[in-house]
């Protein structure tokens, strides 16, 4: 209970005056006689009810909610309509420049100041909008005892750094008290805390922001690699674009699944892995919007860019230990563990988003995480210290260390599953073969991928077969054999990462088609091989050439005084 002095004596519990040094509790209950001195003076004592809002290992935080009531003590849920209240605080932790060690932040409501019957509607940067009550009282009490005004009432300023120090994430919220009227209906409300004598309808809230170190960079950084990457895939989108034609016009056309040679396209995996990262970074922010109206939306957002970064990660980590175990090729008998990169690919994103967006329960987890960060100074609520407001210079841990075994899980069940659809399609294919030929394969054969063939191939040879993992379909029934020669298809080759072009010249003159030589350019260098202009400082360069459907090796540019034009390409022995 609360008289003009304070608390009165022996009206407080034990547990209650435990939540904060008795010091400042004594400071509290002078600070709430002081500002509810217009209800005193209606009716004294007020009765005044406690309300713990967490405490408990599911939320990880707590805060001390006082609610005022004139004739009787207020109830902490109500469930009748509308409940006639003095007044309403709230309690909380927070730091101060002046006062390093920690204090305490109220947050009160009064029910006959009139500065604070006006509410304001504060608008979102998401676009919707809040009703709060204006010129809320905000005092800071001090450990020792002290009272003071409070200006900034900024708590709950929490850092986070899911990509390192340079891109700090810095969080803060505002405690406020909001105005419920138009919410009532809406939230399915049977019960409410309301002025007695405003007849507003109130609760308190929080007005949370961030603020991202170097953001600018970071966007900046999305954009170059966003290009990038489009111009990287410009190769794969004109050969696409260039099969849509043939196909239109009854010619055959050139076809590939381009996740299946993602292997080969390392320097395109870097770049969406980069223009995923921030994902990560994202993830991190958008819990901190949980009960916002589009809070669920960006952290679905962050959930597919994430999904993506894992995915691709992975994928460019497993090409890049078979490019490092090239010199145990031999060693290993040239075979191979094959998996399916489309499969892992669609398997593996679409289950992480799943796991992270379809569960708004974990999306909850995770915000209360953020906010359970180790405490500066905190509250003993139900035995035990929470933070509430003040935290510790270090921060609270990524939202990706919290989901770790979500998003690992799947990517490596999606990653199994994939080598297992892979192998057991080997597996069966052989066994076609079998029924159909006298010959037998062994076991070995039929688990692992033979390249030995490749070594007979004049291209493949040259750009050298992978090693111990691999999607590419390179098993010798893809090939197209001709007596005693292996023919690698012009589809294995753009799964290799590579494009022929024509000379134009050549295209049109009377020679026999045997007699063309098609040259032989990375994927990547495809759209300028075929149309940048003459002037033009970058040359693709040559990697080799096809002439009578074997392999040459040339070294250097194009030639820049000659035109070419884009060619499905031919075997190569």
């Amino acid at each position: 209970m609360l008289n003009a002095n304070g608390f009165v004596p022996n009206t407080c519990s034990a547990v209650e005056e435990s939540v904060i040094v008795p010091a400042a509790w004594t400071a509290v209950g002078v600070a709430l006689a002081q500002q509810w001195s217009l209800e005193l003076a209606k009716a004294s004592p007020l009765y005044i009810t406690t309300c713990s809002i967490g405490g408990s290992a599911d939320v990880g935080w707590a805060n001390l909610e006082f609610i005022a009531g004139y004739a009787a003590f207020p109830e902490c849920l109500p469930t009748n309509g509308a409940q006639p209240v003095a007044g309403m605080m709230m309690l909380e932790t927070t730091i101060r420049e002046k006062y390093p060690e920690g204090v305490y932040l109220m947050t009160l409501y009064s029910d006959l100041t009139p500065e604070m019957q006006l509410v304001q509607n504060y608008v979102n940067t998401d676009g919707s909008v809040a009703p709060l009550i204006d010129n809320v009282k905000r005092t800071v009490i001090t450990q020792a005892g002290g009272i003071e005004n409070d200006l900034l009432g900024s708590d709950y300023i929490i850092t986070s750094r899911p990509l390192g120090d340079r891109y700090l994430v810095t969080s803060a919220c505002h405690t406020e008290i909001e105005e419920l009227s138009g919410q009532i209906s809406a939230l399915g409300l049977t019960g409410w805390s309301q002025g007695a004598h405003s007849k507003l309808p109130i609760v308190p809230g929080w007005n949370c922001g961030h603020d991202v170190a170097n953001a600018n960079e970071l966007i900046a950084i999305q954009v170059i690699f966003a290009v990038m990457t489009l111009l990287l895939l410009s190769g794969d989108l004109l050969t696409t674009y260039q099969g849509l034609k043939g196909v239109l016009g009854g010619k055959p056309v050139l076809t590939y699944a381009i996740l299946s040679g993602l292997e080969r396209r390392k320097l395109l995996m870097v770049c969406i892995l980069v223009n995923a990262m921030p994902g990560l970074l994202y993830m991190d922010v958008s819990r901190i919007y949980f009960f916002t109206e589009n809070g669920f939306k960006i952290w679905s957002l962050s959930a597919l860019m994430v999904a993506s970064f894992v995915s691709f990660g992975w994928l460019l980590a497993v090409s890049l230990l078979d490019w490092l175990c090239r010199p145990l090729r031999s060693l290993l008998g040239q075979k191979c563990l094959t998996y399916s990169a489309p499969l892992y690919m669609y398997a593996s994103i679409a289950a992480i988003f799943v796991v992270l967006a379809g569960d708004r329960g974990l999306f909850k987890q995770v915000y209360n995480a953020f906010f359970a960060a180790p405490p500066y100074i905190g509250m003993f609520v139900n035995n035990a210290t929470w933070p509430s407001g003040a935290y510790v210079a270090e921060g609270t841990p990524t939202a990706f260390t919290w989901l770790q075994s979500e998003i690992l899980t799947p990517l490596f069940v999606s990653w199994v599953a994939s080598i297992g659809y892979a192998t057991l399609y080997r597996i069966f294919a052989v066994r076609r073969c079998d029924t159909a030929s006298t010959s037998s394969v062994s076991t070995a054969s039929r688990i692992f991928l033979s390249t030995n063939w490749c070594s007979t191939n004049s291209f493949l040879s040259h750009v050298a077969p992978p090693s111990v993992l691999t999607t590419l379909p390179l098993e010798q029934s893809n090939a197209i054999k001709i007596g005693n020669r292996m023919f690698c298809k012009p589809s294995t080759m753009a799964l290799l990462g590579y494009a022929t072009v024509l000379n134009a010249p050549d295209a049109t003159a009377s020679m026999k088609k045997a007699d063309e030589e098609f040259t032989i350019v990375s994927i990547y260098s495809l759209v300028l091989a075929l149309y940048s202009p003459k002037w033009f400082c970058v040359k693709p360069r040559a990697v080799g050439s096809i002439v009578a459907n074997t392999f040459r090796e040339t070294k250097g540019p194009l030639d820049r005084t000659k035109t070419y034009i884009y060619t499905r390409g031919t075997c190569i022995s």
